[in-house]
């Protein structure tokens, strides 16, 4: 069985408070996650020539890009957009407690 140090420990060990150990390991994985997400959505803009999921889907829909697979990687695209939504809210939420 692996055992992990307690955030208290760490917290000792580093001579801070356990509170603001967990809020800054917090804000930082937030910061990581936001990250990915921006490198994977450039990744798409890069591939396709376009800012935004709805600019890739008119020009699927006027045939200037084959529809497989960039529908699937708008669909994606579309999920990574709310996700970013999502971790921003986390972040901003956790600034402000």
């Amino acid at each position: 069985m692996i055992m992990f140090p307690a955030l208290e420990d760490v917290a000792q060990e580093l001579n801070v408070a356990p509170e603001s150990l967990w809020q800054e390991s917090l804000g930082a994985y937030l910061t990581r996650e936001l990250r990915l997400t921006d490198l994977d959505i450039a990744d798409l803009q890069d591939r396709y020539g376009v800012i935004s999921p709805e600019e890739l889907k008119a020009k699927i829909d006027s045939g200037d890009i084959y529809s497989h697979p960039a529908w699937e990687e708008m669909i994606e695209w579309e999920n990574m957009v709310a996700h970013r939504g999502r971790l921003l809210q986390l972040e901003t939420s956790l600034v402000f407690s």
